[in-house]
Formats: C-alpha cells, structure tokens, sequence
C-alpha cells in the first residue's frame, strides 16, 4: 500500500468569491411574483441566494456544513455583515439578498443599505463558522413594537428564517401588515457573528426607542370625602333609622356630635312633622306627580283580654305563659288499656 498522511479538509474561509449585488424583489420578478407577494422566508430573513456554482464549488472543497458567509463591500471594507444561504437558484455572477419590507419596488434592502450598496454592486462573499449564541439583547426602533402582546413567541416564529445574527445590525421582521425594526445590540458570546441555528437563544429587551417611562404620582395624603368630592350640602339633613323614622338635624351640627346646640323644641317639632317617602316624580304620561307619604303613627293599644299579641314588646313563649293551667308540652299518663283520642273541644268565649 502506499503510506502518507491524510489530508485536512480546508476552512471555511476557503470559500471566496465576489459577485454581483441585487435584492430578492428582482429574483421574485424573475420568477413571476410580483412584489409583495414574495416568500416570508425570502423577503423577510436572514439569508441569501447564491448561484449554482457555489454550490459545486464549497462542494469540491468537502468544506463543512452548514456554512455562513461574511458579506463585505469592497469598495468599503469597514462595512460588513453576516447571513447563511437559503437557495443555490441565482443567475450565474449574482447573488440576491433579501428584500426587507421597502417602501417601493426594486429599492435597495436592508442588507444592502448596511453595506451600501445599490442594484448591481459589487460584494466579496468569505466563507465563515460562528460559535452558537446563547443571549442578545434587542432594541424595538419604535413604541409601537409595545403593542405586540407575545414578542418573545413572534421572534421564535421569525428566528427560523435566519442563520447567524451580527451586532449592530437592525433588521426587519413583518408582523401581520406591519413592519418592526430591531436594532441587535449586544450578542453572546462576544464576536463578530453567532450563530442560531439548533440553539436556545436568550432575548433581552431593551426599551424601545422614543419610549418614555410613565410619571408616578404619590396619592395625597388626605382623600377627599363624598360631600367635598360633590359640593354637596348636608345641612339640614335627617337621620333615618332601619324603620323609617327621621329626625331632623339641626343645621350646623356634625354627624359626631361635636358643636351641639340647645334644642329650643324646633326639632321635635320637624320629627313630628316630616314625612317618609314624600317626594315628587313624573308619571309614564309626563304629568307630575307628588308623593303622598308616609306619616308616623302612633301605637294603638288593646285590650288586656284580646287574643292580639303586641310586636313592638318582646314575648316569650314557655310552658309557664301558655294559657290555662296545664303546662304544654305536659307528660300524656293514660291507664292501662285506655287509648286516647284526643281534647274535649271546648267554644271561644267572645270578648
């Protein structure tokens, strides 16, 4: 046999080429989908469209997969971004890269705006591997990123579309019919890129930008009561019990008892006088009514011989008050063999 060493297979870096810049709305066209009815995939994510021979060619060089890519602008190579590949269906000499919600056809996208690039630039496109993220902190570019009431599950949906994140980026995400842009502040661990693929990546938000944290205001010490609340005015009011008895107050006096006053026979004269449930009102025909009220009457007494049991005094019912001698409930003692069939029915006796 013949003996030597085994070959190491080469970097990613390895991969180099440089190509021609267009966004994905040219590459729906080309397809026969007019702009915004694009892929969700394509338009909204991370990820760009490369022609065959790439393919052949990170073939040949038996590189690892999955590969991402660094994307650079030549003429300014301080401008840079990172983005996997999604599909190997570009003209020969072209990339795509996708087109993040812009506000006309055929503008550039958001990939190429961070690369400045326009419609046919050229871009260097370098092979890379990135370490697999564990946090990034994120920064909604508007409120209204607020109103989203699950964003953590809406970025689990849209973390799918992306392979590799890159700090200080602000990319793009579609939420039903609006847009929202997220500026990547910080990633986990620190580097150029991370990768998301197959990972548990955790999202910290950071406020968003415009956001204005709310003023607190301490609650007085004092709350206002009901009569100062209304301007209410409570002079002359009366005090009713459970029965509908009133009594009037004497103006000036406080539900207290402080500031008492002589009673000069003023008041009992308006108890005597004051009426429950007398008021005014309008009928169903419109024609106005006066309550006819309720005057206070006073006890009538009865005979000590009538079988009528007063309510307004307490009585109580044993075997000592019931009427007549025999004391009920009373032991019933009959002889043996007598059956009993009841009380001899004696008449009421008229009063």
């Amino acid at each position: 046999g013949f003996g030597g060493h085994a070959f190491a297979k080469p970097p990613a870096s390895a991969f180099r080429r440089q190509y021609r810049a267009y966004s994905t709305a040219i590459l729906e066209v080309q397809q026969g989908r007019s702009y915004g009815g694009g892929r969700s995939n394509l338009m909204f994510g991370g990820k760009i469209v490369m022609p065959p021979s790439a393919l052949e060619e990170i073939t040949q060089l038996d590189i690892d997969l999955p590969l991402d890519f660094e994307l650079t602008n030549p003429l300014n190579p301080e401008l840079n971004t990172h983005a996997g590949v999604l599909e190997f269906i570009a003209d020969e000499g072209c990339v795509n890269l996708p087109q993040w919600a812009s506000p006309k056809p055929y503008t550039r996208s958001h990939m190429m705006d961070q690369l400045r690039l326009n419609e046919g630039d050229p871009i260097r496109i370098v092979g890379g591997r990135y370490p697999k993220g564990k946090m990034i902190k994120i920064q909604p570019q508007s409120v209204d990123f607020l109103e989203v009431s699950d964003p953590k599950a809406l970025l689990e949906g849209v973390m799918r579309n992306y392979s590799c994140l890159t700090a200080g980026d602000i990319i793009e995400i579609g939420y039903h019919t609006l847009t929202f842009r997220l500026l990547i502040m910080e990633i986990t661990p620190p580097g150029p890129a991370i990768s998301v693929l197959d990972t548990d990546l955790e999202v910290d938000f950071a406020p968003p930008v415009g956001y204005v944290e709310p003023e607190y205001k301490r609650p007085s010490e004092s709350l206002p009561s009901m009569r100062e609340k209304f301007n209410l005015d409570t002079k002359g009011m009366q005090d009713v019990d459970a029965r509908g008895s009133g009594t009037a107050t004497p103006s000036g006096a406080s539900a207290k008892g402080k500031g008492k006053e002589k009673d000069d026979g003023s008041g009992a004269a308006a108890a005597a006088s004051w009426e429950a449930f007398k008021g005014t009102g309008n009928s169903l025909g419109g024609k106005r009514i006066k309550g006819k009220g309720i005057k206070a009457k006073g006890i009538e007494g009865v005979d000590e011989n009538s079988r009528i049991f007063r309510t307004d005094q307490p009585r109580i019912i044993t075997a000592d008050t019931q009427i007549g001698t025999r004391q009920v409930p009373a032991e019933l003692n009959l002889p043996f063999g007598a059956l009993f069939f009841g009380f001899d029915l004696s008449n009421v006796r008229p009063p």
